[in-house]
């Protein structure tokens, strides 16, 4: 790694872990569809959906996007895809030929693919997704006659699941929850004589609502490691120090001079910056880990660095500064970063996930892998 500047750890171990955590938090008898949608969240859906399919016994996978689902099946995924949101017509052939399964929002899409299934003479496996306040993808509940009428004209048409999404399960005192539960339990109700999955919750559902469980799970952040105590989160970013350099008092640090020392100052700068997800948000307010150390960030994040002011620390040139992760006892996470930033630990992961400049880095039991896929024999 001598010559990588700055980078993403994966560590597939934690991934692992906190498969468990939620396994005993379900139980044996309800499935786990993991979420590994925009790009499993950062992480790199290639390497943590082989390894999630080989050494989680992960039966089921969840996207967001067709494409998505398509990249799955060429990399290898043998199991169970679904498709969670809306698609165009333009889709349809897809499913059929990458064996993918849609999960209905509206009524046209489900008569268009009916039709489809009807003219190839084969059968498509369906789940039906339903807004039970969500006020986002999702047939109304006041629609499921409608959709039943559809059913029954196209028997290619195999209903196999209904799910909803929870708008706020995070917080457990929101009684919009409860206004949520009571909609899915009226579909439930349905349908609970049919042999079908029932998918309601996600993270914040698996964690806060045990009733809200059913069959099947969607656990998405928590699969990386946010959302419980007893997760670890999977994802580290670092990098190495480029320059160091002493300042007098009374200079200006960064675009606007954001700030000015005052007194003798010994800055380090790091090659990472908002063009790699670190966001400007954390100007002069974000800190990072340095041989054991918080080490506060000074001046403006610009494209593509910052930096960290290292006065009477010990720091040279190629030290590795830990921006997102552990490092003894002193950790950096995504939720920290995101309460700064004014936002939401999906975004920061996402965030450093797609920076094309970092390259990812996987790990599994303590281990560097040069090639996770030959070395896993994913």
């Amino acid at each position: 790694m001598r010559d990588i500047l700055a980078w993403r750890e994966i560590d597939l171990s934690a991934l692992l872990n906190n498969i468990k955590v939620i396994r005993e938090k379900i139980g044996k008898k309800v499935d786990i569809i993991a979420v590994v949608k925009a790009d499993a969240y950062g992480h790199g859906a290639k390497i943590v959906s082989l390894f999630l399919q080989k050494y989680a016994n992960v039966n089921s996978f969840a996207v967001a996007h067709i494409d998505e689902g398509i990249f799955l099946r060429k990399i290898g995924i043998t199991k169970k895809i679904l498709v969670l949101s809306p698609q165009l017509k333009s889709s349809i052939p897809y499913y059929l030929e990458y064996q993918l399964t849609p999960v209905i929002s509206d009524i046209e899409f489900l008569e268009d693919l009916g039709k489809f299934s009807h003219s190839k003479g084969k059968e498509l496996k369906i789940h039906l997704m339903f807004d039970t306040g969500m006020g986002r993808e999702g047939l109304l509940p006041s629609e499921v006659d409608k959709v039943l009428n559809v059913m029954e004209k196209y028997p290619g048409l195999i209903l196999e699941g209904i799910s909803s999404h929870l708008s706020n399960s995070e917080n457990k005192k929101d009684p919009y929850n409860i206004f949520q539960k009571k909609l899915f339990y009226e579909i439930y109700d349905k349908f609970k004589d049919e042999e079908l999955v029932f998918h309601f919750s996600n993270t914040g559902g698996i964690f806060n609502f045990p009733e809200f469980h059913f069959n099947a799970v969607r656990p998405g952040i928590s699969l990386y490691g946010y959302g419980d105590k007893a997760l670890k989160p999977v994802m580290e970013v670092k990098a190495k120090i480029t320059l160091i350099k002493d300042l007098p008092e009374g200079w200006g640090i960064g675009y606007g001079h954001t700030f000015m020392t005052e007194k003798n100052t010994k800055i380090a700068l790091v090659p990472l910056g908002y063009a790699d997800g670190y966001r400007r948000d954390l100007s002069n307010k974000g800190r990072v880990i340095l041989n054991g150390e918080y080490c506060k960030i000074v001046g403006r994040i610009s494209m593509d660095q910052f930096t960290i002011d290292v006065t009477d620390k010990e720091a040279k040139k190629g030290d590795v500064v830990t921006i997102l992760g552990m490092e003894k006892d002193k950790i950096i996470d995504a939720q920290e970063l995101a309460i700064i930033s004014n936002t939401i630990p999906y975004e920061i992961l996402t965030g450093f996930g797609s920076a094309k400049r970092l390259r990812s880095v996987y790990k599994f039991e303590g281990k560097i892998l040069n090639d996770p896929i030959l070395d896993l024999s994913l």
